[in-house]
């Protein structure tokens, strides 16, 4: 079996393939897993993903039913435990979750939850396909845009779930593969020579942004990632905190912490409805009272379908004018849910930087994630390109974006295997390099170990008469990465700028094989 797994911010979900049933086929079906979960107490059905939350209650079920009873205590509610991952700011293997708790009352680490989530998913693989899912090709998916320690500490969650050994892939490439996997025959007459494709991936806690170049010779079609954009947090889960603002105001009352995670949710569902329906004009919003005044406390009001539309387009995607920076501000309005989320909200705006930094104009667009599923926003996208560059891009429809980076996943785990099929080349998506002694005036010597765009299975030799070996001493790196690609492949730098090449002579050499089957570098 070949099976992809998507540990998303909001919603996880698990895709496999089985080369058997490709026998007598072209290619054999892609299969999403059902996820059987909690709902309501002693309920159990069956999602097509598993809500990313875990409620602080009996045994600590995750799901569905922990979204919503969590939304009614949100200090017993553990949320965006990928996004704390990501966060350098704090020490993410240390017990800090639920974030909104006191002190006493956090009990998980990020990589806790996030294994708690895999460990579902793989539970109700094996028990649905009655076999052991470490026998098998396991492909899990993390932001390209993560750093070394996040990946390697989704690799570390994994372990902890039960599955050791397994792949990790970027999402933009696994939402691209999905694309390619659902139009193998309208690829041929869409994609051509040079032409250069934007995976936009905007999630619930997240925002990612690759670019990808198509090579074609006739029929043959090859794909290299050429551009990865920073990890921003930043995402639905904004716009939704932000009507949730919306309504409190139009209310005129204060809302306890109870009530307010309550609204959320409320204003999530609201606002899907209300972008995807154009006929809709309100949703309304009701809050109950607290205490024992449940009936004659409740506040009712509603969510107009203008407003909706004008914090979604004008808000978190407006049209801006060509390489517009987003606001740089010390402290964002975000920032009281605990984590660094960006302080300017408008996607359009990282978009365009991420464009101009990479200098490429995109001739497509591929979209995933939640906060595209109403057509609406993607349009917006699509017109704030062709108001940059004066030319709109195609864009490439991906099937249901809650599913689609973990059957990508799946299809790059068959193809990889097999060798049937479309690989994206791109390998790593940052430029590594070694410390040489001590920081001083904020600047740091280093030397390019692994640059950017190396592939897998690759084997770097070094040589450098900085490196040498010093027998029977202990030893520590600094290791550095940077987004940005050396334009002397080993060279001598200074806070991952390259500088000019000093090497002379070979004093050692050091061999370098590099594979990103668990995420690491191994040195020999």
């Amino acid at each position: 079996m070949k099976i992809g797994i998507d540990l998303g911010t909001t919603n996880c979900a698990l895709a496999w393939i089985d080369p058997k049933e490709g026998e007598d086929t072209d290619f054999p079906p892609i299969h999403t897993l059902g996820v059987p979960q909690l709902v309501a107490p002693g309920r159990v059905e069956t999602g097509k993903t598993l809500p990313s939350f875990l409620l602080l209650e009996g045994d600590h079920p995750v799901g569905a039913y922990a979204r919503e009873q969590g939304a009614l205590v949100p200090t017993r509610l553990v949320h965006s435990a990928k996004s704390w991952l990501s966060n350098a700011g704090v020490d993410r293997t240390a017990k800090i979750l639920p974030w909104d708790a006191q002190q006493e009352g956090r009990v998980f680490s990020p990589v806790e939850v996030s294994a708690r989530y895999l460990t579902t998913l793989r539970e109700a693989w094996e028990r649905k396909l009655n076999a052991t899912m470490t026998e098998h090709d396991v492909v899990l998916t993390v932001p390209a845009s993560f750093d070394e320690e996040a990946r390697e500490l989704t690799v570390a969650a994994a372990a902890e779930a039960g599955l050791p050994q397994l792949t990790l892939l970027e999402e933009p490439a696994a939402a691209f593969y999905s694309w390619i996997a659902n139009n193998l025959a309208r690829s041929r007459k869409l994609l051509f020579d040079g032409q250069i494709v934007l995976v936009c991936d905007v999630g619930g806690g997240t925002s990612d942004f690759s670019l990808i170049r198509v090579a074609r010779d006739g029929d043959r079609i090859e794909f290299t990632r050429t551009a990865v954009g920073k990890h921003l947090l930043l995402g639905g889960d904004n716009l939704d905190l932000t009507l949730a603002w919306l309504v409190e105001a139009k209310l005129g009352k204060p809302l306890s912490i109870r009530q307010r995670s309550g609204l959320r949710r409320q204003c999530s569902a609201a606002k899907e409805r209300l972008l995807c329906d154009p006929n809709l004009k309100s949703v309304e919003i009701t809050v109950t009272g607290g205490g024992g005044s449940l009936v004659g406390g409740t506040l009712r009001t509603e969510i107009l379908r203008e407003e909706a539309l004008e914090l979604t387009l004008d808000g978190f995607l407006p049209l801006t004018s060509r390489g517009e920076a987003p606001k740089e501000e010390k402290k964002s309005l975000f920032r009281e849910l605990g984590l660094p989320y960006v302080s300017d909200p408008a996607v359009t705006k990282h978009l365009g930087v991420f464009l101009e930094s990479a200098a490429q104009v995109p001739d497509a667009v591929l979209f995933n994630g939640g906060f595209f599923i109403p057509d609406i926003c993607r349009q917006r996208v699509a017109d704030a390109i062709a108001h940059w560059y004066g030319k709109r891009p195609e864009v490439f429809e991906n099937r249901d974006l809650d599913l689609a980076v973990a059957t990508g996943a799946a299809y790059y785990s068959y193809v990889r295997s097999t060798g049937s099929g479309v690989l994206v080349r791109g390998g790593l998506p940052r430029t590594y390099y070694l410390g040489l002694g001590e920081p001083e005036a904020g600047k740091v010597a280093t030397v390019c170990l692994v640059p950017r765009g190396t592939e897998d299975g690759t084997t770097v030799e070094l040589d450098h008469e900085a490196l040498q070996l010093v027998a029977n001493r202990p030893v520590a790196f600094r290791l550095y990465s940077s987004l940005l690609a050396p334009t002397i492949r080993w060279a001598m730098s200074s806070s991952s700028t390259p500088a000019t090449n000093r090497s002379t002579r070979t004093r050692r050499c050091a061999v370098i094989r590099f594979g990103r089957k668990t995420g690491n570098a191994s040195f020999r």
